[in-house]
């Protein structure tokens, strides 16, 4: 994964430790090295939330979840184009 992506996506919880999660029903001798997914954990071993990214020749983009799995915010890139930003506002 494009560790300028994750950086992005880490600006909300930059005090944070990512861990690769594992989709166990991929076949792992063979990874799609296009996507990856990542659990946000706390200097205290706390979830706080998860990243999931994908990329390809064309495209690239992110999704910060929280630890309840609420989006918190998600952005995409396009080549040759700026990036956009997608900010999430809970109505009450």
């Amino acid at each position: 994964m494009n560790p300028d992506l994750l950086a992005l996506a880490l600006m909300n919880d930059p005090n944070c430790t990512l861990q690769t999660v594992y989709d166990e029903r991929t076949d792992t001798s063979d990874p799609d090295e296009t996507r990856a997914s990542f659990e946000m954990v706390a200097d205290d071993g706390e979830l706080i939330g998860y990243i999931k990214t994908w990329h390809d020749d064309d495209y690239a983009g992110f999704v910060h979840f929280d630890a309840e799995c609420n989006v918190v915010d998600w952005k995409t890139f396009a080549k040759g184009s700026a990036p956009k930003r997608y900010k999430v506002t809970r109505l009450s």
